[in-house]
């Protein structure tokens, strides 16, 4: 495979030749984008799901079937339908066939369970899902909650045919039917500014919000990450990051797309078989969330480490002391960058001016300012709160979804206020420090406290709690829950646990649990969370995974 320097040579002199094509304001939608690769490069290899190849003609071919199929069921333009799939190539038909009608795909994390999985499609008023049959038990206990789904589309792994639960109020069939429809293009206009997706955060300060992205915002963020990566027809794209994020939407799905390159999709990140699967598919990028390159130095050393093809390993929150670590040891190069879904990738590492532990630089079509508590803009390393505003029509997103007023705060004064703390260099370098909202990040996921605290002071033996952040041991955050019961009520922390379970993503879940008598509180009663953050893991902390407990996914 060579070492660092011939790898970067071989990529630079395919550069040299290589230029991406851009599209003109009013093409920029998504299906018509690969439409027109399927015109230009039908047999090209786009994406690769394990033994499973997709050509720009095959893809285009199965998008108009499924986007038929979804007409055929009566999804309109502006209609909004929720995927709930693992990464499959089904995810991407349903996704792009919902944008060539002009209809809205609303990403579900496949680990949500109850209210929180049922709150993201009644808020979003979708009228129909496509989902995996290996979910079929956390739909049911809250089908009675979805009104207004007319219909369910059911995917079966095995392809044992489709079982119906026969829940009252839907109509049931297979992605198999919905694609059993005519190849031909719809005749369905569909405007660059018509918004495309709702992705909703983690609910770092209340219930989640569904973040409003147009084709052309997504659009930006794919032609950005092509030449912020300098990504060419000869690069292929890795992950293992689940298509219900941004991340593997913005950074892999798109980029490949436009770049005319190939995109290599797993089920999920695996550190002992991502090195092995980058050879086998020869790829030169993969996708990173902060947990990740922990995990991956933690593993064996083996003697061909540093002999793989990957030049390039792009996303966020990498540890600054093992930054360098990481590239001598597996010969490649980190390119951090810096987002939020409200505004994707404003910040991103220079190319050929890295620097450790700094989340980049602005890129086009975005300004980013440090500023202090009053709005005023901070000198050079003093802390404050990271905001973005951009620089380019329809770039970034137009807003909450049916959350007017969480829109006039995310956009006060003009600009995105990321809750986010850090500084500026002198060199206009930006570097992280901290979450000013009270959002616990964990191995890549955003846990809103909030959610946490609710469902664990639901327990009938508990009196309140507080959720927080506590550092990890390989990079981001733990959660820690501090308990307090009701007078004369017991309850253990396996019981809490068990407790939470069928109530929340596993991923929610605390570690750490400490049952006290108390909260610390302030003269107005409000809980200092603070004090309990920085106290970390203290000797009353019970630990999860020390206890031998296993959790179900």
């Amino acid at each position: 495979m060579g070492r660092w320097d011939d790898k970067f040579e071989r990529h630079a002199k395919q550069r040299a030749s290589w230029k991406m094509q851009e599209y003109s304001q009013h093409d920029r939608v998504l299906p018509r984008i690969i439409e027109d690769k399927a015109r230009q490069y039908p047999d090209h290899v786009v994406f690769q799901f394990r033994d499973y190849p997709i050509t720009f003609g095959e893809l285009n071919e199965r998008i108009n079937r499924t986007a038929n199929g979804f007409l055929a069921l009566g999804v309109q333009h502006g209609d909004k339908v929720a995927i709930m799939l693992p990464n499959c190539p089904e995810f991407l038909y349903a996704w792009f066939a919902l944008n060539k009608i002009g209809a809205v795909e609303v990403p579900i994390n496949v680990a949500l369970k109850g209210n929180g999985l049922a709150y993201q499609m009644v808020q979003s008023d979708c009228v129909a899902l496509v989902a995996d049959l290996q979910y079929l038990d956390r739909l049911e206990g809250i089908a009675g909650d979805l009104k207004a789904i007319r219909h369910i589309v059911f995917m079966d792994n095995d392809k044992s045919g489709v079982a119906t639960p026969g829940w009252a109020g839907f109509e049931y069939l297979t992605f198999a039917q919905l694609m059993d429809h005519s190849a031909e293009a719809p005749k369905v206009v569909v405007h660059y500014s018509d918004l495309a997706t709702i992705l909703y955060t983690s609910g770092t300060t209340g219930v989640s919000k569904g973040v409003m992205f147009s084709h052309h915002y997504w659009y930006d963020i794919w032609a950005e990450s092509v030449k912020y990566s300098r990504y060419t027809n000869d690069d292929v794209l890795y992950t293992g990051l689940p298509f219900f994020h941004g991340n593997a939407q913005g950074i892999t799905v798109g980029p490949a797309i436009l770049a005319d390159a190939k995109a290599v999709v797993v089920e999920r990140f695996s550190a002992s078989q991502l090195w092995d699967d980058c050879r086998r598919w020869n790829c030169t990028e993969a996708n990173y969330i902060g947990g990740i390159i922990p995990i991956l130095l933690k593993q064996d050393p083996r003697d061909d480490d540093g002999d793989n093809p990957v030049r390039l390993m792009v996303g966020a929150a990498a540890p600054q002391d093992e930054w360098h670590a990481f590239q001598k040891r597996f010969n490649t190069k980190i390119l951090e960058v810096y987002g939020m879904t409200e505004c994707y990738c404003c910040l991103v590492s220079p190319y050929d001016e890295p620097r450790a532990g700094a989340c980049g630089k602005t890129i086009t079509g975005w300004d980013v300012r440090i500023v202090d508590d009053d709005g005023n803009q901070c000198p050079p390393d003093e802390v404050g709160e990271f905001i973005a505003r951009s620089n380019k029509m329809f770039v970034g997103t137009t807003g909450y979804y049916k959350k007017p007023e969480d829109t006039l705060n995310l956009f006060s004064n003009g600009w995105i206020h990321t809750g986010d703390m850090g500084r500026m260099d002198a060199d206009g370098y930006f570097f992280f420090a901290d979450r000013k909202k009270q959002a616990i990040r964990r191995r890549g996921e955003n846990i809103s406290s909030f959610e946490v605290e609710a469902v664990i002071s639901a327990h009938d033996a508990v009196l309140e709690s507080c959720v927080v952040g506590v550092p990890s041991e390989l990079g981001e955050e733990e959660v820690k829950a501090v308990v307090v019961l009701k007078p004369g009520h017991k309850v253990t922390e396996e019981e809490l646990i068990r407790w939470c379970e069928p109530r929340m993503a596993y991923f929610s879940i605390p570690r750490y649990i400490a049952i006290r008598s108390s909260l610390p509180k302030t003269p107005s009663e409000r809980v200092e969370k603070f004090k309990l953050k920085d106290e970390g893991i203290t000797a009353d902390c019970w630990d999860r995974e020390k206890s031998g407990i296993k959790l179900q996914r």
